[in-house]
C-alpha cells in the first residue's frame, strides 16, 4: 500500500519482493565495496567515520533500475512533488555492519548536492533489503524543518524495517541511519537529478 505523509515523504511497504532483495544481496557479494565517504559537493572524497561508516558499491544493472524507478515516478506524481527530474545517478548499494562492534551508521545529512553538469539531486529513494530479524538498530530518521527550530519534527520511520519497503523524499530533507548494533543491514539508495529549483 502506498502512503504519503504530510507532503514530505512517500512510502510503500513491502514494495519489492523477497527474491529481488535476495538477488541484490547475492549480487553485491560478487562486487568490490569501498568505505563510504562524505564531502561538501559532488566529489565525496573524505572519510569521516564519526559521520558516515559503511561499505558501498555502485550498481548500473537494468534489472535493479526497473524495480525502483516506478516508485520514484509514482512518488513524484501521486506524492504531489511534481519536481522537474531529468535523470538518475548510479544506484548505491550500502552495507551497514553491526558485527565486531562496527556500529556502521550515517549521521544527519542532506543529499541535495550539485552535480558536475549543474544539476541538483531532487528526489532520494531508499529501499531496505534486509529482514528485520537479521539486524538490530539501523533505524531511518527524517527531520521535517520548521522556521521555528523548536517546531521541527523528527520521524523515526519504523515502517522501513519491513523488508522490501521503499521511501521517496525530497533530497533536501535531513535524514540519518542510526548505528547498526547487531547483524547486517543491506539497502539501496537512488537519486534523481534535475535543473536547480527556481
Amino acid at each position: 500500500m502506498n502512503h504519503f505523509k504530510d507532503n514530505f515523504y512517500y512510502y510503500t511497504g513491502g514494495a519489492v519482493g523477497t527474491k529481488f532483495c535476495d538477488d541484490v544481496i547475492k549480487f553485491s557479494n560478487t562486487i568490490k565495496k569501498k568505505q563510504a565517504r562524505t564531502g561538501t559537493g559532488y566529489d565525496e572524497t573524505t572519510r569521516h567515520l564519526n559521520i558516515r561508516k559503511s561499505k558501498v558499491a555502485w550498481l548500473s544493472e537494468k534489472w535493479v533500475y526497473s524495480q525502483l524507478f516506478k516508485f520514484i515516478h509514482d512518488a513524484n506524481r501521486l506524492g504531489r512533488f511534481e519536481f522537474d527530474i531529468k535523470s538518475s545517478e548510479p544506484i548505491q548499494y550500502t552495507r551497514y555492519s553491526g558485527e565486531d562492534n562496527n556500529r556502521d551508521h550515517y549521521d544527519w545529512h542532506q543529499d541535495s548536492i550539485y552535480t558536475p553538469r549543474g544539476e541538483i539531486r531532487k528526489l532520494s529513494l531508499i529501499c531496505n533489503l534486509t529482514d528485520p530479524k537479521e539486524y538490530e538498530g539501523g533505524d531511518l530518521f527524517i527531520e521535517v524543518p520548521h522556521p521555528n527550530p523548536a517546531q521541527s519534527r523528527k520521524y523515526q520511520l519504523n515502517f522501513m524495517k519491513q523488508r522490501g519497503s521503499v521511501i521517496v523524499f525530497p533530497s533536501f530533507l535531513w535524514h540519518k541511519v542510526a548505528p547498526v548494533t547487531k547483524g547486517i543491514r543491506h539497502s539501496l539508495v537512488c537519486w534523481m537529478k534535475g535543473t536547480p529549483f527556481k
